[in-house]
């Protein structure tokens, strides 16, 4: 054989063993990949189950899912059963805007459609409607979660796929769901919205009627052969209870919020004027109750309870608010207090967060503090509300962390968008992340 064939072929032999080594590695780390893979998701599904089953059984709600934190926001406050349904008084949803706990109850209250009816009786058409609306039907009422979504998105200006932040877009999704472009939304119109969300359904009836003799209707025999005939043959299993109204029936029940939209014969439409309205009245209600719950009878709110109103629902730990507290305490004076008005104020800029964060963005991205004028200057620009001097000097007071007459908006808008949302901006949970995925990998290959 000659040297050409020789060092050829024990070239082509190393890359053949070469080759083989490599094929043996990647097959190894296919196989830790998908270990890992499926540990991860194991070990997700396992939380998930272990939570979502836990505060399923606590609220004695039936979902095909974990419940999120909005879910579990409405059941810790939602009062009434209808229906199997779960749903809030009026008062219980002010309730879950204003107060940090729910008021002690045993139980639901699990009503009749003769109550129901009486209750719905008493819900104002929107030309009587006021600021007070909630507070005066008080537990008259019934809320469903999709109402209470709608009216959470509402309060907390938040941008959604139904319901976007200000008030110009607010016009454009609003011409959107106007079908015949007669610049009016109807109920069936507004069913569209509702439809977006599912209820919340009770079980405890349900775990009621497992002691029961085992005996079939012809409804419930039609309902366990259809049951059965999913799971066989598409593998769903998407009635584990069965309930009196098919969800679309729920969906289509007459809730406070509709009559009060569209009428008790659901024949009135609504006008973008009409919804402005009664946006701007459920603003102003919230805003009042929770000034009224701090001035405690005073015309005015102090330097303290200011702060602590601001900060109130904000994601910060006992250490950093109490810093907050405390500096407020010692560079203000007790006479130094705030009005409805001015809250009122305040809480219209607030509202309009998201178009005050674009507009300074530049001073955010270079990290560039703003004196007390330029702040002020900044919120009228771009809310068309002026802040007055007492309530610019307190927030100063409480931000301006190294007392230099300047304020990071940074800072100041992470913890203003936490008391926009009132805890309920959705964040991803901690749990496994990317980094832990490699981790596992990586530690599974030392091996």
């Amino acid at each position: 054989m000659s040297w050409t064939g020789r060092i050829l072929g024990t070239g082509f032999r190393r890359f053949g063993a070469f080759n083989a080594r490599f094929n043996v590695a990647k097959s190894a780390t296919a196989a830790v990949t998908v270990y890992c893979i499926s540990s991860f998701v194991r070990k997700r599904q396992a939380e998930a189950f272990q939570l979502g089953d836990i505060d399923k059984r606590l609220h004695n709600v039936y979902t095909d899912h974990k419940l999120s934190k909005r879910e579990l926001r409405f059941l810790e406050y939602a009062s009434i059963e209808y229906d199997d349904v779960i749903y809030m008084s009026p008062m219980d949803f002010i309730d879950s805007f204003t107060r940090d706990t729910p008021r002690e109850r045993i139980y639901r209250r699990v009503l009749k459609e003769a109550e129901v009816k009486k209750m719905l009786g008493k819900t104002p058409p929107l030309r009587k409607g006021g600021r007070d609306l909630f507070r005066h039907l008080d537990q008259s009422g019934l809320i469903s979660y999709a109402d209470y979504i709608f009216l959470v998105t509402l309060l907390t200006n938040e941008n959604t796929y139904y319901l976007p932040k200000s008030r110009d877009s607010f016009r454009i999704a609003f011409m959107m769901f106007d079908d015949d472009d007669s610049g009016r939304v109807d109920k069936e119109e507004f069913l569209l919205i509702r439809s977006l969300m599912s209820s919340l359904r009770s079980t405890r009836n349900a775990k009621k009627h497992q002691d029961d003799q085992c005996q079939l209707d012809l409804t419930e025999f039609s309902f366990v052969v259809t049951h059965m005939q999913d799971r066989l043959f598409s593998g769903s299993d998407n009635y584990s209870i069965a309930f009196s109204k098919s969800e679309e029936e729920v969906k289509r029940e007459d809730t406070t919020i509709l009559l009060h939209l569209f009428g008790r014969r659901g024949r009135e439409s609504l006008s973008f004027d009409d919804f402005m309205v009664f946006y701007d009245n459920l603003q102003y209600e919230v805003m009042e109750i929770e000034f009224r719950e701090f001035a405690r009878g005073k015309k005015k709110i102090s330097p303290v309870d200011f702060a602590l109103m601001v900060l109130r629902y904000t994601i910060l730990d006992r250490g950093e608010y109490a810093e907050y507290i405390d500096q407020v305490a010692e560079r203000t004076a007790e006479s130094q207090g705030v009005t409805l008005e001015q809250w009122a104020s305040f809480s219209i800029f607030l509202n309009n967060l998201a178009q005050f964060s674009t507009a300074v963005r530049l001073y955010t991205n270079a990290d560039m503090p703003v004196t007390k004028a330029e702040f002020a200057r900044a919120v009228q620009c771009t809310c068309g509300e002026k802040l007055s001097d007492t309530v610019v000097d307190l927030i100063f007071a409480i931000f301006d962390t190294n007392d230099d007459g300047k304020l990071s908006y940074r800072e100041f808008l992470a913890v203003m968008n936490d008391r926009l949302h009132r805890g309920l901006k959705t964040r991803n949970d901690r749990g496994w992340t990317w980094k832990d995925f490699k981790r596992c990998v990586i530690n599974e290959m030392s091996r």
